[in-house]
C-alpha cells in the first residue's frame, strides 16, 4: 500500500512540475535597445532607471553605443532587436534591406544639430573647397546635404572628410578640418573651443531631423506584445519626464556623463514628441503627418543619390503601438 502512495505521489508531482514547464514556457531573451548619446532618445533609458519596462511586463536592455553608425550596423546586422535612429537613417536602413519599422518618433531637432566652423568662415560661400568632417551614412551626412542645399553648393564644391561624430571636436581642435557637422553639446562646445563660429542649426531646416524608435520586423511579428509593453514603457517615461524634468535630467545626464545643466541646455535645442503628438502624426489627424514628412525625407534622399530606391512608406511605419496606447 504504501509503495502504491508513494508512486502516486511521484506522479502526481511529476504532472505538477510538467504543468509548470508549459504553462511558463522558455524563458524570453530580453530586448536590447541600441542607442547613443542624444537627449531625444534617452526616455528609453530614463524607463529603464525607472523599472518601467518590468512594470510593464518585458524586459529590456539598454546597450549604449560611442559612435552612432556602430548602433546602427548593430540593428541592421541582428545584434539587437531595437534602435534609436533618425528617420532619414531608417529610411536608409529600409531601402537597404526593408528589415526595420518605425514604432515611435522621439524628438525633432531644433536646432540641436548643425555645422560648426572655424574662425574666418562666416558664411556658406567660405566652405568652398573646405574640409568638413562629418559621420558618413548617417544623420550628419543627411545634415549636410541639407545644409549644403541651404547654401546654394553641391557636395562637390567642399571636400567631405569621413569623421565620427563625437570625435569632430577633436579633429577641429587639431586644425585637421575646417567645418564639422555634428550636435550638441558638441556643437556649441567646439564652437567656443576653436574660437569659431556655428553656422548653421537644425532650426533652419526644422521637423526634418526626426528621431524615431525602429524595431526589427522579426520581433515585431514574433512579439508584439513585448513591443507593445516598450511603447508603453517609453511614453510612461515622457510623461514622468514632462512633470519631474529635474530628476529626469539628473538620472539622463549621468547616463550620458554630463551634468545636468549640460543636459538641460541640450534639451532646448530639441522637441520631445510625446504620446499624443505621435498619435497625430500617425492618425494622419494633423495638417503635417509622418508619412508626408517621410515620404520627403526620402524623396531628399533619392534625389541625391544617397539611396536607390525610394520606399514604401505605408510598409515602413508601424502605427498600430502608438494608436492602440492612445485609445486606452
Amino acid at each position: 500500500m504504501k509503495n502504491k502512495i508513494r508512486s502516486s505521489l511521484c506522479l502526481l508531482i511529476t504532472l505538477s512540475v510538467l504543468s509548470i514547464s508549459v504553462g511558463c514556457g522558455s524563458p524570453k531573451t530580453p530586448i536590447t535597445i541600441a542607442i547613443s548619446n542624444w537627449p531625444g532618445v534617452e526616455p528609453a533609458e530614463l524607463a529603464a532607471q525607472l523599472g518601467l519596462y518590468e512594470k510593464h511586463g518585458v524586459q529590456v536592455i539598454i546597450k549604449r553605443f560611442s559612435a552612432y553608425s556602430d548602433s546602427i550596423d548593430a540593428l541592421r546586422d541582428g545584434k539587437v532587436e531595437a534602435g534609436m535612429h533618425t528617420l532619414d537613417d531608417a529610411i536608409r536602413s529600409y531601402a537597404a534591406n526593408s528589415n526595420v519599422s518605425v514604432v515611435l518618433l522621439t524628438d525633432y531637432s531644433n536646432g540641436g544639430d548643425g555645422l560648426v566652423a572655424q574662425p574666418g568662415i562666416i558664411k556658406g560661400q567660405d566652405l568652398i573647397g573646405k574640409k568638413i568632417g562629418v559621420e558618413i551614412g548617417t544623420v550628419g551626412h543627411f545634415s549636410l546635404l541639407k545644409i549644403l542645399n541651404i547654401f546654394k553648393l553641391q557636395p562637390t564644391d567642399v571636400t567631405v572628410v569621413s569623421i565620427p561624430a563625437w570625435e569632430i571636436q577633436d579633429s577641429m581642435v587639431k586644425g585637421e578640418i575646417d567645418a564639422g557637422v555634428t550636435w550638441e553639446p558638441f556643437l556649441s562646445n567646439t564652437a567656443q573651443q576653436v574660437k569659431g563660429k556655428v553656422l548653421v542649426t537644425s532650426k533652419e531646416y526644422p521637423e526634418m531631423i526626426i528621431t524615431t524608435m525602429n524595431f526589427r520586423k522579426d520581433v515585431i511579428k514574433q512579439r508584439p506584445e513585448d513591443v507593445q509593453n516598450v511603447v508603453a514603457a517609453y511614453f510612461e517615461a515622457v510623461d514622468y519626464l514632462q512633470s519631474n524634468p529635474q530628476d529626469a535630467y539628473a538620472r539622463m545626464a549621468k547616463a550620458e556623463g554630463i551634468s545636468a545643466d549640460e543636459f538641460a541646455l541640450t534639451v532646448q535645442g530639441i522637441q520631445y514628441i510625446d504620446l499624443k503628438a505621435n498619435a497625430n502624426l500617425f492618425g494622419k489627424q494633423s495638417g503635417k503627418d509622418i508619412y508626408a514628412v517621410t515620404q520627403s525625407i526620402a524623396q531628399f534622399l533619392f534625389d541625391q543619390k544617397v539611396i536607390k530606391t525610394l520606399p514604401d512608406t505605408a510598409q515602413m511605419l508601424e502605427p498600430r503601438f502608438v494608436l492602440d496606447l492612445s485609445t486606452q
